[in-house]
């Protein structure tokens, strides 16, 4: 683990350097580069990989007062360059993380080879806003125990909870998160619109949303895709944090889709028709 300095932001990184492209893996609200940990162990050793923790979260600086998402994307740009990658990456990202990946894509369509959106968080529909601004400031006000605990709750039903020892870590975590961070990025994905930056990807673009994420439902991600000419859409029985309910699959789609030459649904396709890769009562991809 490391620390740079960008955008006036300590942030905290871990790089492993080897062959191929460089794969930059972007966590959850509430989350931490740790969340990417499994998934990682999937990979070939051989891979690049960079993740970090986001500004606000984990052991990176908190924000204090609003954040932006072009402070988020800014803040990859600068840390890609501090650590001198210049050739085109591998980009994918969890919820919050999938829409600060979409908007780095949109604004820098030549340093991204592969963007993957996991449960894209790209906004909140605008009947909702203003509750989710209440939200906001309420978390932020009175702790992540007290008014985020309900959010977690949704986005990690006990379906999905089939290793309870990784739930019971994963949701520490969540609510160990800093309160006046997690309040100021859900003010910002409140307010967040998404839409032009959808219609300006191009290139490799797949977006996937689990069959059992409330909080991100596949009729959303759908919409979503719709947006998006470039997109490649799928439903796949996993959840919201698809990272952690799910790490297998994620390395397993994000290694294919690189190094396989395949669609995104053929990937997906062989690797759910193996028993062995699905599990619990729902069946939900390992």
């Amino acid at each position: 683990m490391a620390w740079v300095e960008v955008n006036d932001c300590a942030i905290r990184y871990e790089f492993r350097q080897g062959k191929g492209p460089v794969y930059v893996l972007m966590h959850e609200m509430g989350g931490t580069l740790e969340s990417w940990t499994e998934t990682v162990s999937y990979f070939p050793e051989s891979a690049q990989i960079l993740r970090y923790d986001q500004r606000g979260f984990g052991l990176s600086e908190k924000i204090v007062g609003d954040v932006s998402i072009d402070q988020h994307i800014e803040d990859l740009a600068a840390l890609l360059d501090k650590l001198e990658i210049h050739e085109p990456i591998v980009l994918a990202g969890v919820a919050v993380g999938a829409g600060i990946a979409i908007g780095f894509a949109a604004r820098y369509p030549k340093r991204v080879s592969h963007l993957v959106a996991f449960a894209p968080a790209c906004g909140i529909a605008a009947e909702k806003r203003d509750n989710a601004m209440l939200k906001a400031s309420e978390i932020a006000l009175k702790g992540i125990r007290a008014e985020g605990q309900a959010i977690f709750d949704l986005a990690f039903p006990e379906s999905l909870q089939t290793d309870k020892q990784k739930y019971h870590d994963y949701r520490c975590a969540w609510l160990a998160s800093d309160a006046r961070s997690l309040g100021a990025i859900y003010k910002m994905l409140a307010g967040l619109d998404l839409s032009e930056a959808l219609a300006k990807l191009s290139g490799k673009v797949v977006f996937i949303g689990g069959e059992f994420d409330v909080l991100r439902p596949p009729a959303e991600i759908t919409r979503l895709s719709g947006l998006c000419p470039a997109a490649e859409t799928l439903i796949i029985p996993s959840g919201h944090f698809m990272q952690v309910n799910s790490p297998k699959y994620v390395a397993n789609m994000l290694f294919g889709l690189v190094h396989d030459k395949k669609s995104a649904h053929q990937i997906s396709e062989e690797f759910l028709s193996h028993e062995e890769n699905r599990f619990g009562a729902v069946r939900h991809a390992t």
